[in-house]
């Protein structure tokens, strides 16, 4: 996991130098540091670095990225996701999904002239005021104030992920194909997002301040879930193993990759009104296999395994991530106090908990099943907990969400 957000940027500055020392311990941490050195000024850390936007618009030529980019659209579009292109009557979904009417907006000039790291400082303290981390001997996981259970995942004994050591090894017959894949996912995978959501850096600026807003706080919880959980890292388990980038210092389990993905690839689609998100009342587009909320998953999905495959997680640490995304996405979504238009709120639920009952699972098997939205996620019991009526009280954040919401409507 990297760091990001508007008040995590300006360490990457530091980094820069270390992209020398490819050779040395201290280069490859510099590396990371590379994507940060505009990070002050720009929303999400990667926005702007060499696996960023100059990278993926040609200003600053990577062709690690494009490599990457390539090789996972063929992962996205598996199972005939655009055969439809070729068939008489085909209707595409095309941008923008939103009208005017959608998106209600009076100008705020006391938050609007905030810098933006001074906005996400204030974001952040409303977010945390509405969200309470709790512990029990089998479990760890979220609330809401109201105490209403917003995610939760069971404590895995050793056991479990010596099992699962065997799946680690075993992917890593992947490493040579999927490395361009995994050095460019380092950082947040905004060229990967882009490419899927025709997001630009330009037309978007409020939207990328946003979505670093909710990676900073998917982080913080994803920390705090290690930090009890205190899963040893595949390395610290086999020599065997032998992972292809360097380890981070911090535990496994849940894997923080997945969950940065998986609420990307759930509140992306909220914020933009995508027809196609399987919680949409236009029955005939939701879930479509071509829209951008399947593609985003899809997405997820890839960078989660691709964790996996560079031998620094275990396939069960993918699927507790994923569960706490999707969670966070919907929690963010909710304390916006919009209704979200096109959005059915009665499906659109919180509770969801991974490995509920661990007992009986075959461990040397356990990893997620490609394609699948959270609700269907093998060992992830799926929420059940309508989203309550009233938010909690967070006005900068929501007043940013309506910015970043009018850049995704209609004209």
């Amino acid at each position: 996991m990297s760091g990001w957000g508007p008040m995590s940027g300006g360490a990457g500055t530091a980094g820069t130098a270390g992209t020398a020392g490819t050779a040395g311990t201290a280069g490859t941490a510099g590396t990371a540091g590379t994507a940060g050195t505009a990070g002050s000024n720009s929303p999400v850390i990667g926005l702007d670095g060499g696996a960023g936007y100059p990278a993926y618009s040609g200003l600053a030529p990577n062709p690690m990225v494009n490599s990457a980019l390539t090789t996972t659209r063929e992962s996205s579009l598996a199972g005939g996701a655009a055969w439809g292109l070729y068939e008489k009557g085909y209707t595409p979904v095309p941008l923008p999904f939103l009208n005017q009417k959608d998106v209600s907006w009076k100008p705020n000039r006391k938050i609007e002239g905030l810098q933006p790291n001074v906005r996400a400082a204030l974001i952040e303290m409303e977010l945390l005021q509405a969200v309470k981390y709790v512990e029990s001997k089998h479990h760890a996981g979220l609330t809401l104030k109201s105490g209403a259970k917003l995610v939760s995942m069971g404590k895995l004994g050793d056991s479990v992920f010596d099992c699962q050591l065997q799946l680690v090894e075993s992917f890593a017959a992947l490493r040579a194909e999927r490395s361009a894949e995994i050095l460019t996912q380092v950082v947040p995978q905004s060229s990967h997002w882009s490419s899927i959501a025709a997001l630009s850096p330009d037309r978007h600026r409020y939207t990328w301040e946003l979505l670093g807003i909710g990676l900073r706080f998917t982080m913080m919880m994803v920390m705090r879930l290690k930090f009890h959980f205190d899963v040893q890292r595949p390395w610290a388990r086999s020599a065997l193993i032998q992972p292809m980038i360097l380890t981070p210092g911090y535990s496994a389990y849940p894997c923080g990759h997945a969950a940065e993905a998986s609420f990307v690839a759930e509140f992306l689609p909220l914020l933009a009104g995508d027809p196609t998100h399987p919680c949409s009342t236009h029955k005939k587009l939701a879930g479509r296999v071509d829209g951008m909320a399947t593609q985003l998953n899809r997405l997820a999905f890839r960078v989660a395994e691709n964790r996996v495959v560079a031998g620094l997680h275990y396939p069960v640490d993918s699927i507790a991530g994923q569960a706490l995304g999707v969670m966070l996405a919907r929690f963010l979504a909710w304390m916006t106090g919009d209704g979200l238009p096109g959005i059915d709120r009665n499906m659109l639920k919180i509770g969801a908990t991974a490995f509920a009952k661990p007992q009986g699972v075959q461990w040397d098997k356990a990893q997620p099943v490609f394609d699948r939205f959270v609700e269907k996620q093998q060992y992830i019991d799926p929420p059940q907990t309508p989203l309550p009526a009233n938010p909690s009280d967070a006005p900068i954040f929501s007043h940013l969400w309506t910015l970043a919401r009018r850049e995704w409507a209609k004209d």
